[in-house]
């Protein structure tokens, strides 16, 4: 997945498909379909949070949105 919107890229200039990547977990190896579902469903979030003026730097002084997103999906591919 490739994601060329540049209002998504942090204060370091990554991207969301960037700042997926670079997550580490521990446990069984991320797979580069679980690293694409967690870039849709966190460019998603930030998609609706744009419409509230918030941008993954914002997140970033409180959460890392980017692991909840993979967290969600491998915890969905756990479960199924």
């Amino acid at each position: 997945m490739t994601d060329h919107n540049p209002t998504y890229t942090d204060s370091k200039g990554r991207t969301p498909a960037e700042r997926v990547a670079a997550i580490q977990r521990h446990g069984d190896p991320i797979t580069q379909e679980q690293r694409e579902e967690a870039t849709a469903l966190l460019i998603a979030l930030l998609d609706a949070a744009g419409q509230r003026g918030v941008s993954i730097d914002d997140f970033d002084w409180t959460v890392d949105l980017p692991g909840g997103c993979l967290d969600v999906i491998l915890a969905k591919t756990r479960r199924a």
